[in-house]
C-alpha cells in the first residue's frame, strides 16, 4: 500500500498537468464549487490564482438560481488543448457551479396580475388572488426585479374563478424563460380591525383601527364593517392585534355601575329639573337603564349621558308623577 501511493500521486500529477511539477511551482487550484453572476462560465471562475486565459468560456451558466455540474475530465480536456496547467489536490471530480439570482415571489406580482384580471373581468369590485403555489418564486439575474417580468397571456374561468397566467422572465443574455402561474380570484371586503392589542375596559380610538381585506364569503352579519361601530367601544375580553372584531366582542364602556349614585335630569319642553337616584343596572353611553328616584322611590327608565349621569325625557304631567 505504501509503495503504491507515490505511483498514484504521480499519475494524478501527469493526468492534470501533462508534465511533472517542480518543487517551486505554484499552480492554480481547482475549486470544488463556485458561484457565478453571468450567463457563461469562464476558466477563471473554476480556479483560484489563475493568471492566464481567465476569460476563456468553459460552458453556459445555469439559469439564475440553478446549479450545474462540470466534470474535471471536461476541464482537463479544455485546459490541455490550451496548455493551461493546474492542480487538483482535493481530488474534485465535478465542480458545482451555482448561478446568483434575485428572487421574485409570486406575491410580488399580485398587484399587476390583479389589475390584469380586473380588466379581463371588466369589474370594479375589490379582488384579490390566491396562488395555488403559495411559495412560488422566480429567479432573475442580478440587477433585475419584478418590474422586468412581463405578462404574456392570462385567462380566467368566470365559473370557477380560476386563472392561469403565462409570464416571461429575463435570463440576462437577451432571452427569457416562461413561467405559468395558477390561482383563483376572490371577491373581498375591507373591514376594520385593531392595529394593536386592546384589553377589556380600554376604549377603542380611531388611531387603534387598521383595515384588512376579507373574502366576501367569510364576512358574516356579526362582523363589524365600519369604524363607527368600533370607535368608543371596549372589548368584552382582550382582542389581539389584527383580529377580526365581531359585534359580540365589544360593548359600550360602562359609565354607570350597578348600585351607583346617579344624577337624574328630567327634561320637558318647558321645564328641566334634577334629582338623585340609584342605578339598578349598569350601562354605557346611550344605553337605556333602570334607575330608582331617591325622592319618590319609583323605578324609571333613563338614558345614560355620561359618568353617573342619566336623562329622562317626559311631559309636564308625567314629570309630576315621576317625582311623587
Amino acid at each position: 500500500m505504501y509503495k503504491k501511493l507515490p505511483i498514484i500521486l504521480l499519475f494524478t500529477l501527469f493526468s492534470f498537468f501533462g508534465t511533472p511539477l517542480t518543487a517551486q511551482e505554484i499552480l492554480p487550484e481547482l475549486k470544488p464549487s463556485v458561484t457565478v453572476d453571468d450567463s457563461v462560465i469562464t476558466l477563471g471562475d473554476l480556479f483560484s490564482e489563475l493568471t492566464e486565459k481567465q476569460d476563456m468560456v468553459i460552458a453556459n451558466a445555469p439559469d439564475p438560481g440553478k446549479k450545474v455540474l462540470i466534470s474535471a475530465r471536461h476541464i482537463l480536456k479544455l485546459t490541455r488543448a490550451n496548455n493551461v496547467r493546474w492542480r487538483n489536490s482535493a481530488g474534485v471530480t465535478n465542480v458545482i457551479v451555482s448561478r446568483m439570482s434575485m428572487v421574485v415571489n409570486y406575491e410580488d406580482l399580485a398587484d399587476e396580475l390583479t389589475a390584469e384580471l380586473k380588466n379581463l373581468n371588466q369589474s370594479s369590485q375589490n379582488l384579490e388572488i390566491r396562488f395555488y403555489n403559495r411559495n412560488g418564486k422566480i429567479h432573475l439575474p442580478n440587477g433585475f426585479d419584478a418590474a422586468d417580468i412581463s405578462i404574456k397571456n392570462i385567462t380566467l374561468d368566470r365559473r370557477s374563478d380560476k386563472f392561469s397566467a403565462l409570464v416571461g422572465a429575463p435570463t440576462g443574455a437577451g432571452g427569457e424563460t416562461l413561467h405559468t402561474i395558477n390561482g383563483r380570484t376572490v371577491s373581498v371586503t375591507m373591514i376594520p380591525a385593531l392595529a394593536r392589542t386592546i384589553r377589556s375596559g380600554d376604549v377603542i380610538k380611531a388611531s387603534d383601527i387598521t383595515w384588512i381585506s376579507m373574502a366576501d364569503s367569510q364576512v358574516s352579519r356579526n362582523i363589524i364593517r365600519t369604524s363607527d361601530q368600533l370607535i368608543g367601544m371596549t372589548p368584552r375580553n382582550q382582542i389581539k392585534e389584527g383580529s377580526v372584531v365581531r359585534l359580540s366582542d365589544v360593548n359600550r364602556p360602562v359609565l354607570i355601575k350597578r348600585g351607583a349614585l346617579v344624577k337624574i335630569n328630567f327634561n320637558t319642553s318647558k321645564i328641566s329639573l334634577s334629582t338623585l337616584g340609584k342605578a339598578i343596572e349598569k350601562g354605557g353611553k346611550g344605553d337605556v337603564i333602570q334607575v330608582k328616584n331617591n325622592a319618590s322611590q319609583k323605578i324609571i327608565s333613563a338614558i345614560v349621558l355620561g359618568p353617573n349621569l342619566v336623562e329622562v325625557h317626559t311631559d309636564v304631567s308625567s314629570l309630576v308623577l315621576l317625582n311623587q
